[in-house]
């Protein structure tokens, strides 16, 4: 047997027997979710601010391409064709932000995009200091973050209760939701200048009904918690992220950001 048949069957092989090299498609929209950034991190959602300048140049260096939410929801609709995207967001909305993520978009010229409990701007919670209103209103003025809503003050599992309240002709917790999210969207609408349009539900979990109300509050992207990846046509209203821990390495986040 040839040598140049022995290299041809060996990559039959490999294309057999690797299906990731069969599957991988560098038109998928990876959205990465980050929490905190700490010089030592306390959480397994947080990571320290080299590691996350390692990761977002990894990134680059990789070939990919960081879209801002206005991209993103052009990228769904199928009118924006991207080699290789990713969508870097960050939920809660911890003052580190501004002090390490800021820095490093503005260096790496990286769109960003900061869900924020807005009950919490300006305010110290167990240990934790969110973004101040003036520190909010910077960021976004850089052009490198985008704002959207992480609920006003319902940053709990309203899922569960909402389940606990079946039977009810009338169930009091849509109600709390849907003044929880005008009243969300008025304050980042009061800072930033526009209403946001995106939407990222506590913890990942959400029903129909909900979905319904955070629509007709004119969200028009909803990110979930549900794993996996997102292709141009893929629903708006039901978005996949990827979590990125304390234990990733720029390269195993490049691996997770592409599918």
């Amino acid at each position: 047997m040839t040598r140049k048949l022995l290299w041809v069957l060996s990559v039959c092989l490999l294309l057999v027997f690797n299906p990731t090299e069969l599957s991988a498609d560098s038109t998928r929209l990876a959205v990465l979710v980050y929490h905190h950034i700490q010089n030592k991190v306390t959480s397994d959602v947080s990571c320290t601010p080299e590691q996350f300048v390692e990761h977002m140049q990894a990134l680059l260096n990789a070939g990919f391409r960081p879209l801002t939410l206005a991209q993103t929801r052009r990228f769904l609709a199928g009118t924006l064709s991207v080699d290789k995207p990713v969508l870097v967001t960050f939920d809660d909305g911890y003052a580190s932000l501004y002090r390490f993520a800021l820095p490093v978009a503005r260096r790496l010229r990286i769109p960003m995009t900061v869900f924020m409990i807005t009950s919490r701007a300006g305010r110290r919670i167990q240990f934790a200091e969110y973004l101040t209103e003036r520190q909010i209103k910077e960021m976004a003025e850089s052009g490198y973050f985008d704002f959207g809503s992480h609920t006003h003050d319902l940053h709990n599992d309203s899922l569960t209760i909402f389940d606990a309240f079946a039977g009810h002709p009338e169930n009091p917790v849509l109600r709390l939701l849907q003044r929880d999210l005008r009243i969300s969207s008025s304050r980042l609408e009061a800072i930033l200048g526009e209403r946001p349009i995106a939407l990222a539900w506590p913890y990942g979990k959400f029903n129909p009904e909900f979905s319904a109300i955070a629509r007709h509050s004119g969200f028009r992207l909803h990110f979930t918690s549900v794993h996996g990846y997102n292709e141009p046509g893929a629903n708006p209203f039901s978005i996949k992220r990827i979590p990125v821990t304390s234990r990733d390495t720029a390269e195993s986040v490049v691996r997770k950001a592409f599918p």
